[in-house]
């Protein structure tokens, strides 16, 4: 048996994944805009009556969405991009694709990243 390592998320996000989990509340992250200029930051208001056609609807469908609606009505969430966290996932799958033998080329039009990145990445291993 396998046990997948998976990193402590950020308190500001660990607060949404308890309501929704963690892999809806990563993929939610993912879907929303950078917080003004706050870099390591998103934005999110959770209105206390969320209409069917709201993006919170959209992203995670209406039962997750009204989760959220009912634990955070009327508030303002700046959460973590977890930018470091998919940089983590990104990097073992590098390494994995690469011990599948893909070639340094192959791997960079996967992740979308330069052939001098992904080269930059396996030599750290």
């Amino acid at each position: 048996m396998s046990i997948h390592w998976q990193p402590k998320l950020p308190q500001s996000v660990e607060e949404i994944a308890e309501v929704i989990g963690r892999e809806k509340a990563l993929y939610l992250i993912g879907q929303l805009p950078q917080s003004g200029s706050r870099s390591w930051r998103v934005c999110l208001y959770v209105p206390k009556r969320l209409p069917v056609d709201h993006d919170l609807v959209r992203i995670l469908g209406w039962h997750d969405a009204r989760k959220l609606a009912y634990a955070f009505s009327g508030m303002i969430l700046q959460p973590s991009n977890c930018r470091s966290i998919y940089r983590a996932y990104r990097d073992r799958e590098i390494l994995r694709l690469a011990d599948e033998g893909m070639s340094v080329a192959e791997i960079a039009s996967v992740v979308e990243l330069s052939s001098y990145r992904v080269r930059e990445i396996l030599s750290r291993d």
